[in-house]
């Protein structure tokens, strides 16, 4: 029988581990857009078609009133697993999706970037801070898919250009794999657009190489081959080649069920309000602050400086032809715009930056590394391994003991979804069914799952869709203005009666967030104009919990 490797072994921790982690975190919060993508999944399977009408808003009129679903696949999908087997089994699927990602992920770092297997170990070490990271934005969420397809265009590109370096024949074939990847995509979510930009984006960034090498004669391409290595450029037949395939998978998505009418909505992203307004697409510098996410940031910016500035005289080493890569600095710098600009693209970031800062790391310490492990004696070593091995078990078995299954979350989640307050309008149906409501923006989802009968105001599908000359997320905010006379005019457009709102809450400032942001006291309270207003006007309070609250009007 085969000797199993200590290293295999602690790969096998890790994951486990993380697995764990990802369930524990999973089952501890509801996405406040499980409840629209189940109901459209299940809109889906009744219809035997992808939905084209909102049914779910009062707001627009009937020649406005379309939807196109960019998740319809994934919510036809998420809607069966939910149905046949439960909430559970979604969250293991997720779960399993991101340990899947990291598997082939680190396979491709450690195999084809450094192609040294010993560098797991600095590999797994950055992951676990990045994992950390990215916690929050892990779950029961469809934009799961994004992460590990952006990594398989990623490893089909760096296939294709290392065949085509090395003159491997019939080097282009690998090209194929990105058809069905992006038809795929492209019913699975809309995260696709980002992998039709990258495939552009590494078109145009090899471009520029061909043309800055045959500059090289000139103070210009002298200057920057100073600090790029060109021996990955491409020559013209291969980039017609690339361009071809690339045109091939960006075509692959208009014969989705929606055809070209999927990129309707690129138009309205030109307003960026809502990565002001909407929590998960705030900036790197709002508050609250994600401080493992800025970490990762700034280590990799810093190894990018130190590569780009400190290794310019050694591009033909090993370092350069790693490091040197004008695409890998073209995408990393890219997706860390993204990243600084969005919280929600942190993710995304991570999968383009990992090849680079475990490279970065690997070479920097690889020989402090080996003297280590050498200078290590057989007892020291046995030790050490009995002890790690000791403390991922208990590790292991303390998340596992404490992971909370949850099994109707829409019930079990009271404390952040009006459960109760929902109950009273169902049993009030009759009496509040003819009246527009106005619902807390985050709730929306789950009101379209819990309580499809009643037509909301807004829910988490149609942020960007325009209304009054501005997206309906701005439309929104403005019944919390503080003009009074804005709100009122608000209510009478939309002839609104009935309103479910949150309650202002209490939120714990951490140790950093005082000292970085000036706050004196450990709680910060949200406000909410709405019903102050609600309460000096012609308004009853009908209804109250612990977290919210209905008016309506008199």
């Amino acid at each position: 029988m085969k000797r199993i490797k200590f290293k295999n072994i602690i790969i096998i921790f890790f994951y486990l581990i993380f697995f764990l982690l990802l369930l524990k975190s999973s089952f501890s919060y509801l996405d406040p857009d499980l409840g629209w993508h189940l109901k459209a999944g299940e809109e889906a399977h009744l219809n035997k078609a992808v939905p084209y009408e909102n049914y779910y808003n009062y707001v627009f009129p009937a020649e406005e009133n379309f939807w196109i679903n960019h998740e319809w696949l994934s919510d036809y999908l998420l809607f069966l697993a939910y149905d046949n087997w439960g909430y559970p089994f979604i969250n293991i699927f997720f779960a399993l999706l991101i340990i899947l990602t990291l598997v082939i992920l680190n396979g491709f770092v450690s195999k084809k970037i450094i192609k040294d297997e010993r560098s797991i170990y600095i590999i797994l070490i950055i992951e676990a801070l990045g994992l950390r990271a990215m916690l929050p934005h892990f779950g029961v969420r469809v934009q799961e898919i994004s992460v590990l397809f952006l990594l398989l265009l990623l490893i089909i590109v760096f296939n294709f250009e290392k065949g085509a370096l090395n003159k491997n024949n019939r080097y282009f074939l690998v090209l194929i794999w990105l058809i069905p990847l992006f038809y795929l995509w492209a019913n699975l979510h809309a995260g696709f657009l980002l992998g039709i930009f990258t495939l552009l984006f590494y078109l145009g960034v090899k471009i520029i190489e061909k043309i800055v090498y045959n500059f090289k004669d000139r103070k210009l391409g002298r200057t920057l081959e100073s600090f790029f290595n060109l021996e990955s450029r491409l020559g013209n037949k291969n980039l017609r080649i690339f361009f071809v395939f690339s045109i091939l998978a960006v075509a692959s998505t208009t014969l989705t069920p929606y055809g070209l009418k999927l990129f309707d909505f690129l138009s309205s992203y030109k307003n960026t309000a809502y990565l002001k307004i909407i929590s998960e697409w705030l900036p790197q510098y709002y508050w609250p602050l994600m401080y493992e996410q800025i970490v990762y940031i700034g280590l990799v910016l810093t190894g990018w400086i130190i590569t780009v500035f400190f290794y310019k005289n050694y591009k033909n080493n090993q370092h350069g032809k790693v490091f040197l890569s004008p695409w890998m600095l073209a995408l990393n710098l890219f997706f860390i715009i993204l990243a600084i600009k969005s919280k929600r693209h942190f993710p995304l970031f991570f999968i383009v930056s990992l090849p680079f800062i475990s490279s970065f790391f690997y070479h920097e310490f690889k020989e402090t590394l080996l003297k280590g492990i050498k200078k290590t004696n057989n007892t020291i070593d046995w030790f050490l391994k009995i002890f790690l091995i000791s403390v991922f078990t208990c590790t292991t078995l303390l998340i596992a003991i404490n992971i909370n299954f949850v099994y109707n979350p829409f019930d079990y989640f009271n404390q952040s979804y009006p459960r109760d307050a929902t109950n009273f309008l169902k049993e009030n149906h009759e009496k509040y069914f003819s009246a527009n409501i106005f619902n807390h923006y985050a709730w929306g989802g789950y009101l379209i799952h819990e309580y499809p009968e009643k037509k909301l105001f807004i829910d988490g599908r149609l942020p960007q869709k325009e209304i009054n000359n501005h997206s309906f997320v701005e439309e929104y905010a403005l019944f919390f203005s503080e003009e009074e006379e804005i709100v009122t005019k608000k209510i009478e457009e939309y002839q609104i009666k009935l309103f479910l709102l949150d309650k202002p809450i209490k939120i714990k400032k951490r140790w950093l967030d005082k000292k970085i942001f000036g706050f004196k006291n450990d709680y910060l309270e949200t406000e909410n104009q709405l019903i102050k207003y609600l309460d000096n006007n012609n308004f009853n309070k009908i209804y109250e919990d612990e977290i919210s609250v209905i008016y309506y009007q008199k």
